[in-house]
């Protein structure tokens, strides 16, 4: 681990400007929104609102991001990263803003909308902008310490969420779970995320990417090919759509957690990614890019079964961030890969069609797993999981296992792999 942490240093330190200041950038957004997200759903269930509900709200950014996503990636294409950053972070203050302080059921979907138009014009700005300013030789690590610090920030987020809905209660001498005491915390959320502005303002490429025929893009995309390379990824989205959501309210209906220790628990779930994606770029150096993503998944699934399970809080704890240092670590692996199948013309515009696509088997399983936890708890969206993992981890081993992971995905080479 020590090698590993020594040779990020070095990479960092050849970093561009504009990567460093994404870095900065995603550390705060992160931040931001994990104070927000421990205690969002504790706040609408504090409501008054079911967890049919709750599903349904957790569903529509990413439906919105799966309708939005292509139209944003043609529209902004004339714009600089900057711009859709700045416009990213704007919307995702206004919906975060929004659900805290309005608590009608109408008002609450409307800001879930701009929350996901927020989300898709990040994933579709972030890829490529990593892609065009790295090296092939950097590329991985960049992808990788991306992910490490969002999650970092995670970590420290829900950390500081336990505590500040803590101090708000006894502020508002409410409780510290109260309505008012999470509507706080979130409030406080809003006000840490304009400082994500200042990163983005300072984001200026040398080296603009083709603003041309933006549409031309996705028509030279075979969709047949792509969506091959991408079908591993929108599996593991559904099978993740049907617990991850919802990891908050399994560790407090299951073993009846205060506040304080569920931001602790919930804190270990971002380390654990984050400690999953620095490991990824060794283990790719070690055995291949595609390898390393079955190896990761493969292990992951005895821990989601012990985490989904056991009914013991240690084991749970413990399978629960083992399961997800493993999975989450060929997250920015696989997205190198992916972007790796694509002209640097086409990576936006694929970046946008993997994004409408992972977003909408999110939405759908987040969606049926609030109807199905209302029937059977947690047991089936737990068994859903494990199999489209297992699926996910097959498809990748039968279709890509000797797979060169810097060939292009056009017809003819699809057509040599199937073959």
């Amino acid at each position: 681990m020590k090698s590993i942490i020594k040779n990020y240093f070095a990479v960092f330190k050849a970093f561009s400007p504009n990567a460093r200041n994404f870095l900065l950038l995603t550390f705060l957004v992160s931040f931001a929104q994990s104070i927000f997200a421990l205690v969002f759903n504790l706040y609408i269930l504090k409501l008054g609102y079911t967890r049919d509900f709750l599903g349904t709200l957790g569903a529509i950014p990413s439906l919105t991001i799966a309708a939005l996503a292509i139209p944003l990636a043609v529209f902004f294409a004339s714009y600089p990263a900057r711009k859709s950053l700045l416009a990213s972070a704007a919307l995702s203050f206004a919906a975060m803003a929004g659900m805290a302080l309005f608590t009608g059921g109408a008002p609450l979907m409307f800001f879930s909308v701009l929350s996901g138009a927020s989300a898709a014009l990040l994933a579709i700005t972030a890829m490529p902008l990593m892609a065009r300013n790295s090296s092939e030789k950097e590329r991985q690590h960049l992808f990788s310490f991306q992910f490490a610090v969002s999650m970092t920030a995670g970590f420290a987020g829900s950390l500081v969420s336990g505590w500040l809905t803590g101090f708000w209660g006894s502020v508002l001498s409410a409780g510290d779970e109260s309505a008012a005491a999470y509507r706080a915390t979130m409030l406080a959320a809003c006000a840490l995320l304009v400082a994500a502005a200042l990163p983005a303002l300072k984001i200026k490429e040398t080296q603009n990417p083709d603003k041309k025929n933006s549409s031309s893009h996705f028509s030279a995309i075979a969709m047949g090919p792509a969506m091959l390379v991408m079908a591993p990824q929108l599996i593991v989205a559904f099978g993740a759509g049907m617990i991850m959501p919802y990891l908050n309210i399994f560790f407090k209906s299951g073993f009846g957690l205060n506040i304080g220790s569920l931001g602790f628990y919930m804190s270990l779930i971002p380390l654990a990614m984050a400690a999953g994606a620095l490991a990824g770029p060794w283990l790719v150096t070690k055995i291949g890019r595609v390898k390393a993503m079955i190896a990761f998944q493969s292990l992951s699934i005895p821990f989601l079964a012990t985490m989904g399970f056991s009914g013991l809080l240690l084991p749970t704890v413990l399978a629960t961030f083992a399961r997800t240092m493993l999975m989450n670590a060929s997250w920015p692996v696989y997205s190198v890969f992916l972007l790796s199948h694509f002209a640097t013309p086409q990576q936006q515009a694929a970046s946008a069609i993997y994004t409408a696509g992972w977003n909408l088997a999110n939405a759908l399983a987040a969606r049926l797993s609030g109807r199905l936890q209302m029937d059977f708890g947690f047991t089936l969206p737990f068994l859903i999981t494990i199999v489209c993992y297992s699926a996910a981890t097959l498809l990748l081993s039968r279709r890509f296992l000797k797979e060169d992971s810097k060939k292009a995905v056009t017809p003819t080479a699809i057509k040599e792999e199937i073959e």
